[in-house]
C-alpha cells in the first residue's frame, strides 16, 4: 500500500510539473501574441519545418534532432524583413541528450551581402581545439573580441572585411551574442536563453544595430 502512494505521489508531482509546463507556455504565447499585434507583425504559435528548411545554410539548423519553430513573428522595418521565434533542438539520445530553447531574430535585407560566418562565445574546447588548428579568426586591434569570441567561415578575407572596428566594438559589448550570417541575411540569438516577451523589443532594436554596421560593412562586399 505504502508503494502505491508513492508512486501516486510521483505521478502527481509529474502531473503538476506538467501542467505548470503547459500554462507557462500558453502565456508566453499570449503575450507574444499581444506583442505582434502592438508591432503589426503576423503571429503563429505553432508552425511546420519551412523555416527550418529555408535556412538551412545557418548552422543553427543544422544542429541536433526534434526541431521545433513556435511563436513566430514576422513584419516589415524600413528595408528590412523581421522574422522573430522560439526555436528548440535537442542534441544525442536518452540521458545524455541535452535540449536547446532560444529565442532566434532573421533580419533579411537586399541592403546586405555578408560572407558566411558563424560567431558565438569561445568556451573551454574552442581554445584547446585553436591548439590543434581549429579555426579561428582574431584581431589584434580588438584583444578583447578575440578572447571572448570564436569566429569562423569559409572565406577569412571577406569576414575580415565585413568585422571593421564598429562590429568589433559591438560585439564586445555583447559578450553572449551569437550571430550566423550568409548573403542577405543574418539570425542572431543568445545560446539556449528564450527573452522574456517584454525584452523582445530591446533585443530587437539591438539586431537592428547590428544591421546597421554589418549593412555599411557589407555594402562593398561582392
Amino acid at each position: 500500500m505504502e508503494a502505491v502512494l508513492i508512486i501516486a505521489s510521483i505521478v502527481g508531482v509529474i502531473g503538476i510539473i506538467i501542467w505548470a509546463a503547459s500554462l507557462y507556455e500558453k502565456k508566453r504565447s499570449e503575450a507574444l501574441e499581444y506583442l505582434a499585434t502592438s508591432m503589426n507583425f503576423s503571429f503563429v504559435r505553432k508552425t511546420d519545418d519551412s523555416l527550418i528548411n529555408t535556412h538551412e545554410h545557418f548552422d543553427l539548423f543544422e544542429k541536433g534532432h526534434s526541431k521545433r519553430v513556435s511563436n513566430i513573428m514576422i513584419g516589415d522595418s524600413g528595408d528590412m524583413k523581421i522574422t522573430i521565434a522560439d526555436y528548440k533542438y535537442t542534441v544525442g539520445n536518452g540521458k545524455n541528450s541535452s535540449t536547446y530553447s532560444q529565442t532566434i531574430i532573421i533580419i533579411q535585407s537586399a541592403h546586405l551581402n555578408l560572407p558566411h560566418f558563424a560567431l558565438s562565445p569561445e568556451n573551454f574546447f574552442h581554445k584547446i581545439g585553436g591548439m590543434f588548428g581549429y579555426q579561428d579568426i582574431d584581431f589584434t586591434s580588438h584583444p578583447v573580441f578575440s578572447k571572448k569570441y570564436l569566429l569562423r567561415g569559409k572565406d577569412e578575407d571577406l569576414i575580415r572585411e565585413s568585422f571593421k572596428d564598429e562590429v568589433l566594438d559591438y560585439y564586445e559589448k555583447n559578450n553572449i551574442l551569437c550571430t550566423e550570417g550568409n548573403g542577405d541575411e543574418f539570425v542572431y540569438y543568445k545560446n539556449s536563453k528564450r527573452i522574456p516577451p517584454k525584452e523582445i523589443q530591446a533585443f530587437l532594436q539591438d539586431g537592428i544595430k547590428l544591421y546597421g554596421l554589418l549593412k555599411i560593412q557589407s555594402s562593398g562586399l561582392h
